[in-house]
């Protein structure tokens, strides 16, 4: 029976490539099935969830029949919630056969494994990894409801359901299914199970610590910069934005052109309405629009939110721009954490 377990055991690991870990477990059988089997649990140490696997070890080394298997199999799944595999050293090919046409689990070290379920977990954890690794940047709006969500939180966060990292922000239910996905996907949300079909999460660490992990997720907000001949106030929708709204946090002296930023919608809104009209000439230029991917996330909607600012001008070659982003990193506890 040892050589037996341990023989799957290598077996595994070979194939799988993982480490795996052997513990018996009593079940509450009867005593025919009792006598009939050892049950180990075998765990296959993936990271980060490992997975189970319930081991039939036969007292008696003559194959049993798919037919009695089967029976066998039903009455297990009764008593357990793990895959039950039946393992045997002596089966011939048309065993094998018989055993995976009634789809019944089995491994015979060596020779053949037959897991469907271990097989759709497997494909599962390949796309999962597949899909993160494409994952360069986060979606505008997973950016915007991860800096807003970290505003709220601070330092300390309970679960909350889906639509508790929107908050104010209006997007569609389908877009929070993919903001909801890619954070799962790059570990910045952890899932926690509720009663009924309810789904909460909650961040995976600190705002300081979530902030550090995103950071290499997180793009500038502004997509493309305009002249205008005109200067704005700030109102809803347009939002001091660049060295304009450093200068309003920091002691960096204001420059002479004020910059706003806005959304593309808004942008093309006030075109349209004559309220802004595009520069022609350098003379011409009063001030300058960012257009942003979303919109600020201060409250008060005057001006660009910290975090948002320091992605704007993370990149910035002028010292005097970094000498006051590092003082503007002093205002909000989590940002200096992304460096």
């Amino acid at each position: 029976m040892t050589k037996l377990r341990l023989a799957t055991q290598r077996y595994l690991e070979s194939i799988l490539g993982v480490p795996t870990h052997l513990k018996p477990i009593s079940l509450k059988l009867p005593y025919h099935l009792q006598d009939a089997y050892t049950c180990i649990v075998l765990t296959l140490q993936f990271a980060p969830a490992p997975l189970d696997l319930l081991l039939l070890l036969p007292s008696n080394p003559t194959y049993l029949g798919a037919v009695t298997l089967t029976k066998h199999f039903a009455q297990i799944r009764k008593a357990t919630p793990a895959t039950p595999v039946y393992v045997c050293q002596a089966l011939s090919s048309a065993d094998r056969r018989s055993l995976i046409s009634h789809q019944l689990n089995f491994i015979q070290p060596g020779y053949q494994l037959f897991v469907p379920e271990l097989a759709i977990d497997l494909r599962e954890r390949v796309r999962q990894r597949q899909t993160q690794a494409q994952i360069t940047a986060l979606l505008p709006a997973a950016q915007a409801m991860l800096l807003a969500r970290l505003y709220k939180i601070g330092s300390n966060d309970t679960p909350f359901p889906a639509s508790g990292l929107m908050g104010n922000l209006s997007y569609s239910r389908v877009t929070l299914s993919k903001v909801v996905d890619q954070l799962l996907q790059i570990g910045l949300l952890d899932p926690v199970p509720l009663k009924g079909a309810n789904q909460a999460y909650t961040f995976s660490a600190s705002a300081t610590e979530v902030f550090k992990r995103a950071r290499p997720y997180l793009r500038s907000p502004v997509k493309r910069q305009v002249a205008i001949s005109t200067e704005l106030a700030p109102e809803h929708g347009t939002f001091l934005a660049g060295e304009s709204a450093l200068a309003k946090h920091t002691l960096l002296a204001a420059p002479a052109q004020p910059i706003y930023g806005m959304t593309r919608p808004h942008f093309d809104a006030l075109l349209a309405q004559g309220s802004i009209q595009l520069s022609t000439s350098v003379d011409d230029t009063k001030a300058w629009v960012q257009i942003w991917a979303y919109d600020t996330l201060e409250t008060s909607g005057n001006g660009a939110d910290e975090a948002s600012l320091l992605l704007s001008l993370d990149n910035s070659q002028d010292a005097r721009i970094q000498i006051a982003l590092d003082e503007l990193k002093e205002r909000v506890e989590w940002l200096g954490s992304g460096d």
